[in-house]
C-alpha cells in the first residue's frame, strides 16, 4: 500500500502526520518543541519537499510505503492525477491512500508556515508554526489513528 499525507506546503501537517504514523513521534503526548524542530523536513523547503513533490518518509509495521507531499491551491488537480497515474499502473486503485490533513492545520501554523517560507523569516515564523502544532497535534494523530485502523483491517483482511 502506499500512504500519501498532504497539505496546503508539505512542511507542516503531512510531515508531522507521517513522522507520527512512523513512530518516530508519539501518539499518546504532545511532543516537545525541540523534538517536533528536529524533525528533518518540518517547516523547510529544501527542493526535494517542496509542494508537488512526493517524499518518501519510510516503511511502516505492515509494510506500507508511507510519503508527505504539498499540494498549495491543486488538490482537486493533483489527487485525481495520482489516483489515474496509479490506476494506470495498478489496473485497480485499492492501494493508494491519499489523505488530506490540512483539516488539523489552525490559524496560528498558517501565520507561522507564511512567515517562516513565505517571507523566509524562520526566526519568527517557526516558533509559531511549531506552537501551532503542539496545539493542533491530537487533531494530527487522530488522522492517524483513523489511517491506522483502515490499514491495520486491510491488512488482517488480506491475512485471512
Amino acid at each position: 500500500m502506499y500512504i500519501i499525507y498532504h497539505c496546503y506546503g508539505g512542511t507542516h501537517t503531512s510531515v508531522i502526520a507521517s513522522y507520527i504514523h512512523m513512530g518516530k513521534l508519539p501518539m499518546d503526548k504532545v511532543p516537545s518543541k525541540e523534538e517536533i524542530e528536529s524533525i528533518p523536513l518540518f517547516d523547510k523547503l529544501n527542493g526535494q519537499n517542496d509542494p508537488g513533490h512526493i517524499v518518501p518518509i519510510g516503511t511502516d509495521e505492515y509494510g506500507n510505503n508511507v510519503y508527505s507531499m504539498g499540494v498549495k491551491n491543486a488538490k482537486k488537480l493533483i489527487e485525481p492525477a495520482l489516483k489515474d497515474f496509479y490506476y494506470h499502473i495498478f489496473n485497480t486503485n485499492e492501494g493508494l491512500l491519499l489523505i488530506d490533513t490540512s483539516a488539523a492545520t489552525n490559524w496560528i501554523m498558517k501565520i507561522g508556515g507564511f512567515t517562516s517560507i513565505a517571507l523566509k523569516l524562520p526566526t519568527i515564523g517557526r516558533p509559531l508554526v511549531t506552537y501551532g502544532t503542539q496545539k493542533a497535534y491530537k487533531k494530527i494523530v487522530q488522522i492517524v489513528k483513523n489511517v491506522k485502523a483502515q490499514e491495520k483491517a486491510e491488512y488482517n483482511a488480506i491475512r485471512r
